[in-house]
């Protein structure tokens, strides 16, 4: 089971196919949750269970990844680390390109 990214409701070709893989749910819950936990981030920690996410969500969320991509560099190590990056940068990058229209919301879960 992974967790990944999605277009609710798509309207077009574009978000018929916009899809994020995240991580395999044993890593997020081995690597990503740890530093959740101890970064005490709120949104990032509803990616496990699933949560919907509107354009206004976006700052906060793209700020709870970005201090868990500076606690992932210092404290994960080798395989794990280069996993972690491997699906995280995409996630920075692509997830605001899904906000085309107004009223996207996408699922992270």
């Amino acid at each position: 089971m992974a967790i990944s990214v999605i277009i609710n409701n798509p309207q077009n070709e574009f978000e018929k196919k916009f899809y994020i893989q995240i991580a395999y749910l044993s890593f997020f819950r081995r690597c990503w949750i740890p530093g959740i936990n101890e970064l005490g981030l709120k949104w990032v920690e509803l990616f496990e269970s699933g949560v919907n996410v509107s354009e206004e969500d976006l700052p906060i969320i793209l700020d709870e990844l970005n201090q868990l991509k500076k606690w992932a560099y210092i404290n994960l190590k080798d395989t794990d680390k280069e996993y972690f990056f491997e699906n995280f940068d995409p996630l920075v990058e692509e997830l605001p390109t899904a906000f085309q229209r107004k009223d996207t919301t996408v699922f992270i879960g």
